[in-house]
């Protein structure tokens, strides 16, 4: 992994299981939540936060979280927020005091959630902090580009219900409406990627 984020992983951490640790790449198939990632669909798992009872794991298209505080004894209960559908908005990283032994994310992404991480593991969470936010701004900026496109489309469409009648113009002007039709598809699937491996391999593909 680039810049050894992961190889600077504390492995010491006694008394600490209530709260997350950041899981090297190593470790990932010993997770609960690797089952659930759709490796048939070209999902891969890049970031990987556990405890005790939770896990949270960060894919190229969602976050997969194994909840284990909402169920009972040593129930999960398996909850999936894909990029697609929800954008990583709000996101903050709350470094730690002098005292303190733990540090916390917190991101809106479908619903709120405040995540307490070992102390030692601040440099890895940094690197996830940059993700989500990369992800949230592209999402952003796509979401404007599409507008765009919308508005150009319906433009076009008006124009050619104006000018349109009968005879050999109003296959001309059906042809061009069909041609925008067909551009808008391709703008749609664009501007809605399922997948955003580019944020997570800007920071964690080795050099």
């Amino acid at each position: 992994m680039s810049r050894n984020i992961f190889s600077r992983v504390t492995s010491d951490l006694t008394g600490m299981s209530d709260k997350c640790k950041v899981i090297p790449p190593s470790d990932f198939s010993n997770s609960q939540a690797q089952a659930y990632v759709f490796t048939e669909m070209n999902e891969k798992l890049y970031f990987l936060l556990k405890s005790a009872k939770d896990e949270y794991a960060f894919t190229n298209i969602g976050m997969i979280h194994i909840d284990g505080e909402r169920a009972i004894s040593s129930k999960r209960q398996i909850h999936r927020y894909n990029y697609f559908e929800h954008t990583p908005t709000d996101v903050i990283l709350e470094t730690a005091g002098t005292a303190d032994l733990d540090v916390e994310i917190k991101f809106t992404m479908g619903r709120s959630f405040s995540i307490d991480v070992v102390k030692a593991h601040l440099e890895p969470l940094i690197v996830l902090y940059k993700i989500l936010t990369l992800i949230g701004m592209t999402k952003t900026e796509y979401a404007r580009h599409w507008a765009l496109v919308e508005r150009s489309f319906e433009h076009s469409r008006d124009a050619v219900g104006r000018l349109s009648g009968t005879g050999s113009a109003s296959s001309e002007y059906r042809a061009i409406l069909q041609h925008a039709q067909s551009e808008l598809l391709a703008a749609y699937d664009k501007y809605h990627p399922q997948e955003y491996n580019a944020a997570f391999e800007l920071y964690l593909v080795g050099e």
